[in-house]
């Protein structure tokens, strides 16, 4: 088997992600580090690596706990053909909005598209991909997933990934950021205004777990010249009952 460079094999970071998640509450370093067959040090490092990318979450104490990506998967697998399965929400409100729908889950300092429902006959398809990463501060479902965190992470968060010009019309201001995130969690939605993609509008509404934890969110994309604004805004209403309802789903 191919091993890292480290000397860790692939096997042991599964073993430490099972162990994480058969848990069921947090645990501690030293009992990870035991079920993995690894160092504490070895395991303190994978498991930081894990939390940046949402594979757990660290708490006080020194213990970790499954986090949101394999919440995400596991709802992906379990929830799949049920009535209230993410595909029956995510396609009900693609048939009510008649627009291209999306999910997505944070991944580290972005997001990745887990779920995509093409908006029926129309002559125009979006680029994104399940699957496909994109940024978070230039993103409706990116801003979502920022609304969940504090100031002092936000600030981070922009220091540490910058907030780069995706289009003339990208947020790449941190106050002027702030000031945006502030707005969504008043109104329970962020606009993507052409900020990632040009000709390219898009409404979005987190999704949180029952801790408050902000772990994606539910979008609307459409085509600028092809639907006009206030017909997205429009739209808002069925995409936040969508949302709670993927929460739901996700737990």
């Amino acid at each position: 088997m191919t091993r890292t460079n480290d000397g860790v094999g692939p096997r042991r970071v599964l073993r430490l992600i099972e162990a994480v998640a058969r848990a069921g509450e947090p645990v501690r370093l030293a009992d990870l580090a035991a079920a993995a067959e690894l160092s504490k040090p070895t395991a303190h490092r994978l498991l930081g690596v894990l939390a940046a990318e949402d594979w757990v979450v660290a708490h006080d104490g020194g213990r970790y706990a499954i986090g949101s990506t394999v919440r995400a998967i596991s709802a992906m697998v379990t929830s799949s053909g049920s009535e209230d399965s993410i595909e029956s929400v995510l396609a009900g409100l693609q048939r009510r909005v008649g627009q291209t729908v999306h999910l997505g889950v944070r991944s580290g300092d972005r997001f990745v598209y887990v779920h995509k429902v093409e908006g029926g006959e129309q002559p125009f398809q979006m680029a994104s991909r399940v699957g496909g990463e994109q940024p978070l501060h230039c993103t409706a479902i990116g801003k979502c997933i920022l609304t969940g965190m504090d100031a002092d992470d936000v600030a981070a968060f922009a220091e540490r990934a910058g907030l780069a010009a995706r289009t003339p019309h990208t947020i790449t201001s941190p106050q002027a950021l702030a000031e945006e995130l502030d707005l969504i969690r008043e109104r329970g939605y962020a606009v993507d205004e052409e900020e990632n993609e040009a000709n390219i509008r898009c409404i979005a509404a987190p999704i949180a777990r029952a801790d408050g934890r902000v772990v994606g969110g539910v979008s609307i994309s459409t085509v600028t010249f092809m639907v006009a604004r206030d017909d997205l805004m429009a739209l808002s209403a069925d995409l936040r009952s969508a949302a709670e309802r993927l929460a739901e789903v996700l737990g």
